[in-house]
């Protein structure tokens, strides 16, 4: 249990890279001004949040509706996550939503902050796959949702020091930071489509 916790913290924390939300969150606020930035931070891990639970405790249902078995979501999910990594260590993760003039704080920490910056889609299917109903108890995913809050919280709190980071780390320092994490993800991909195949092959061979 303990090295699970590890596991599933390390992955949250690189799917939802706080240190890589910083562009996004000063480019996507740059029009407005500093006693805005606050509050887009706190909208924007709070929609995160949002989105991020629902698709923790429900977006297994919805795929067991659409008659999508978790073996397959989890090649699927990790194939995405794979070309998510890939976007970190290469260039580009983070890259879109610019500002635009006359948005209230409120619209910009929804989109593009909070999404597709913090609940991005590798986010999503990582917080599935995590929580997989066949493997995992309610308490187990639960656990999953408090590691989540816990990184969110983080998140928050780098927002929030974004401007002085930027500062201190220039833009070189987060480029590297975010192609470790991406490297770091690339390998956890693989790992998912490699365990999502041999569920496959365990279930063919009963």
């Amino acid at each position: 249990m303990p090295g699970s916790i590890l596991e599933d913290l390390i992955t949250l924390f690189v799917v939802l890279d706080p240190i890589g939300s910083i562009p996004i969150f000063l480019n996507a606020t740059e029009e407005l001004g500093s006693r805005d930035r606050p509050r887009v931070a706190l909208v924007a891990v709070f929609v995160a949040l949002l989105v991020l639970m629902l698709f923790l405790y429900c977006g297994q249902y919805a795929l067991e509706a659409m008659h999508i078995s978790i073996p397959a979501f989890r090649i699927a999910g990790a194939a995405v996550l794979f070309v998510f990594a890939l976007q970190m260590i290469f260039g580009g993760h983070h890259s879109s939503g610019s500002a635009q003039a006359r948005r209230t704080p409120t619209e910009v920490a929804i989109f593009p902050v909070a999404m597709p910056g913090i609940a991005s889609p590798g986010a999503l299917l990582a917080v599935v796959l995590l929580t997989d109903n066949d493997r995992f108890s309610l308490r187990e995913e639960t656990l999953t949702a408090g590691l989540t809050v816990a990184v969110l919280l983080l998140v928050l709190i780098i927002l929030l020091l974004a401007a002085r980071i930027q500062r201190y780390l220039g833009a070189a320092g987060i480029m590297v930071i975010t192609q470790i994490m991406g490297l770091v993800l690339a390998a956890f991909s693989v790992q998912q489509i490699l365990d999502g195949a041999l569920e496959v092959f365990a279930r063919g061979a009963h």
